[in-house]
């Protein structure tokens, strides 16, 4: 039998098609973005997805962890860092941003988060004193964690303190925590034992009703991204290595986008870039760009999202390809075709 969160799906797609959930009218309402100095405005298929993830289901999400995964420049850490303030304010509980350094875990979504805040005090201070703990106030730049007060437009789901911190992927200090939320940040890097324990260690708690992983990624390296590549293999499952595997199980309501699921597993993994500022211009130049000139397999990772080896051909199919008919014309053959 299907768990009872997947037998509802069809409920859950007929009502996000006609309201928006709490989480997205929080995020749309009150997430500012620093280009804009408003509250963000999120394009169609992003909210669908969010929509979609977090709409509870009989008092719980649908989902332990879900994986984010689209070509560069798609907004991920904007995404991360909004699904982050929302999930704070709705749901509550103790939220974590985790990259592979500190430094990164604090540069990426966090700092999005306290920018976001502080756009929000300059432009919404009777919102931003409702949402922030008096004690962040003054110093919000300056701290490791962000409280929120107890002020949720409705009832949150997780009991107790409700608060924002990052750590690094090799940070053991949590050990035995109650985490509501985790972010992680490009799983493809995440390769030591380290990274494994804590992916472990902070793994959803089963006793809350809102406990969640959301990752935000490229496509990694086969044979090095091991944790990602064992998500991508069991949930959306097409190897590149063999044309005949079939994909995973599409999302209802979802068919058009390239969301799959598996138990309590949501995996969206897209391959085309859908952002209003990705124009065939702007894409010529990322795969012109000399920068990576020579690196064809990075270009893919990075722009089509698509699992590589790391390693690049000798020569390139199309200079091969000349050669083979500059061959041809001057009566040259070739024997191994005999």
């Amino acid at each position: 039998m299907a768990p009872k969160v997947f037998s509802a799906s069809s409920r859950i797609m007929t009502e996000i098609t006609t309201k928006d959930c709490d989480m997205v009218k929080c995020i749309e309402k009150e997430y500012y973005l620093k280009a804009t100095g408003k509250p963000i405005v999120l394009v169609d298929h992003h909210k669908r997805i969010l929509n979609h993830l977090f709409t509870p289901v009989d008092g719980e999400l649908p989902y332990r962890t879900m994986i984010f995964s689209a070509p560069k420049k798609s907004a991920k850490t904007e995404i991360a860092a909004a699904v982050t303030y929302g999930y704070t304010r709705i749901f509550g509980g103790n939220c974590y941003s985790i990259a592979n350094d500190i430094e990164q875990s604090k540069s990426r979504m966090f700092d999005r988060v306290v920018s976001a805040l502080s756009l929000m005090r300059e432009k919404n201070n009777k919102l931003y004193e409702k949402v922030v703990h008096p004690d962040f106030h003054k110093a919000i730049w300056k701290n490791k964690e962000i409280f929120f007060n107890d002020n949720r437009p409705k009832k949150q789901l997780n009991p107790g303190p409700h608060w924002l911190r990052y750590i690094a992927s090799d940070y053991a200090g949590e050990a035995g925590g109650m985490p509501a939320l985790t972010v992680w940040d490009e799983l493809w890097a995440y390769k030591s034992e380290s990274s494994f324990r804590l992916w472990d260690e902070m793994q959803p708690i089963p006793n809350l009703p809102a406990s969640i992983r959301f990752i935000t990624t490229y496509a990694g390296w086969h044979g090095e991204s091991q944790l990602l590549w064992g998500i991508y293999e069991e949930i959306v499952k097409p190897d590149p290595y063999n044309a005949q595997e079939k994909h995973g199980t599409k999302v209802l309501g979802l068919e058009d986008l390239p969301c799959y699921y598996k138990d309590r597993y949501f995996v969206y993994w897209d391959h085309i870039a859908r952002m209003p500022w990705h124009s065939q211009t702007f894409l010529h130049e990322a795969k012109n760009d000399p920068a990576v000139k020579g690196r064809e397999s990075e270009f893919r990772r990075l722009w089509q999202n698509e699992w590589t080896t790391g390693a690049e051909a000798f020569l390139d199919m199309t200079v091969v390809d000349a050669r083979m008919e500059e061959g041809e014309s001057l009566g040259l053959v070739n024997n191994m075709e005999m």
